[in-house]
């Protein structure tokens, strides 16, 4: 076994590993299947890239989002990793190929589950020698499969084709549910679990009830003014992200909305301007965060109930990563609790599976989510009767997971220790700075930020810079 520190010292410049590193690093070399749990924000993708550097052959990270490829094909290359590529939607077909094609001489290759089932890609790489097949964000095994990704149900067929030496699923949500679900999913027969506490104590959970819509409205912009740094507003719909964006910016605020329906330019751009300090807050829907790693997000606000304990677990993780105290709040009205309820029975019935069986290609191009899903699983190769299975056992578990954060939000019990239950974590002690309403004492503990740096008028060329590396 090589010098794990002086490695990490020479080829990242950290000085020690954090917690739960350097256990899964060292059983990845020695060949083991691992399961790593570790907080959001806690360094999980040098669980790969260290090990990556090590062993020969080729290392196989699957990503749920483009966004997350990109970025880590970019640390990597930023750090002196040249053979490092990825396989996504962004390239032509000619430059798909290309890049297939000199899979054997890179280290890393980047991918989402759909790519990886492409009958090309799995048959060039089964020519090749894999030796860590990676899941990242694996949580999506259970979350995202059933939903609207079933390319993510049939990840533990792809790997049973591609044999690598080890694999690792890393995640930083995962109760023991979620931890069989991702173990059965990815067929790992006696996986090494090494699990860590999901507990983030710089972190304020903040659960609050207002009267009605207009209450939520005027708290909500009162709480941004009155917080420094950095924030973040999750919304369940794109008009009302769009709404609360434009309100803000009546009041001088530097905010501006993200969601799925904008185009992949638009959406870089304010990820991009975001990071870079030029706007203020984020109004967003689920869309936006995964793998956003800016370390001052000093406010996570929440204007809907999330949809689990997994999905709200995530979301406030984006809070906070420098280790400063900052605030997370779900903020509910009452109307709030009926429309999550209803979100949570959003699946397609039999009936619709079986009329889109008789005639799937009379709906590929419909824009209803729920065809959408089934085109999908179509797609994915699911037989009617697997669809169906698959989907009465996920509408039960989505009522379970409303139940679950639904009873959080309403538990007169500490925030804390009914969350970390929920994750099979032990109880943190309850201090001044753990749960409830975000008061003025709260308020007064939470860490200083830098202030957002204006946009200048021509601004547009440092951000074509970015986006184009030049």
């Amino acid at each position: 076994m090589p010098d794990l520190k002086a490695v990490l010292r020479t080829e990242f410049g950290f000085k020690a590993f954090r917690p739960g590193q350097q256990a899964i690093i060292e059983a990845v070399l020695e060949g083991t299947d691992v399961l790593g749990v570790l907080p959001t924000g806690s360094g999980k993708t040098l669980c790969y890239q260290l090990p990556g550097r090590l062993v020969s052959g080729l290392v196989v990270v699957v990503e749920p989002l483009l966004a997350l490829m990109e970025d880590q094909v970019a640390r990597l290359q930023a750090s002196g990793e040249k053979r490092v590529v990825a396989l996504s939607s962004r390239l032509t077909p000619a430059e798909f190929s290309q890049v297939l094609g000199s899979l054997a001489a890179q280290r890393f290759l980047f991918l989402a589950p759909e790519t990886l089932g492409r009958p090309d890609v799995i048959a060039q790489l089964r020519s090749l020698a894999v030796s860590l097949f990676v899941v990242d964000e694996a949580h999506c095994i259970s979350q995202w499969g059933p939903d609207f990704r079933p390319a993510y149900l049939r990840l533990g067929e792809f790997r049973a084709a591609l044999q690598p030496r080890a694999t690792l699923a890393l995640t930083a949500t995962a109760p023991l549910k979620v931890q069989q679900d991702i173990i059965t999913g990815l067929r790992l027969l006696h996986p090494k679990r090494l699990i860590t506490s999901v507990d983030r104590p710089n972190l304020f959970l903040g659960f609050e009830t207002v009267a009605g819509a207009k209450q939520k409205e005027a708290r909500a912009l009162a709480l941004v003014q009155q917080i420094q740094g950095p924030k973040i507003l999750y919304f369940d719909r794109k008009k009302e992200a769009e709404r609360y964006a434009g309100l803000l910016q009546a009041q001088g605020v530097a905010a501006a909305y993200y969601h799925a329906g904008l185009d992949a330019l638009q959406r870089d751009l304010i990820q991009r301007q975001f990071m870079a300090d030029q706007v203020a807050v984020i109004c967003a829907t689920s869309a936006f965060g995964m793998g956003i790693d800016k370390p001052d997000v000093r406010l996570v606000l929440y204007l809907h109930l999330p949809e689990s304990l997994e999905a709200y677990s995530q979301g406030i993780g984006r809070a906070g990563r420098d280790g400063e105290n900052s605030a997370t709040l779900v903020l509910l009205a009452p109307e709030d609790l009926n429309r999550a309820s209803q979100f949570a029975a959003s699946l397609p019935d039999a009936q619709l599976i079986l009329t889109i069986f008789k005639h799937p290609s009379a709906y590929k191009d419909f824009t209803d989510p729920q065809v959408a899903l089934i085109e999908a699983y179509i797609q994915a190769g699911f037989s009617q009767a697997q669809v169906e299975r698959q989907l009465a056992a996920r509408r039960g578990e989505k009522q379970a997971s409303f139940q679950a954060i639904a009873a959080l939000a309403a538990t007169g019990e500490c925030k804390r220790t009914a969350l970390l239950r929920h994750f099979d974590s032990t109880g943190a002690a309850h201090t001044a700075f753990c749960c409830g309403a975000v008061t003025s004492a709260v308020l007064a503990q939470l860490a200083p930020a830098a202030p957002v740096r204006p946009r200048q008028a021509d601004a547009w060329r440092a951000i074509f810079a970015q986006l184009f590396n030049k």
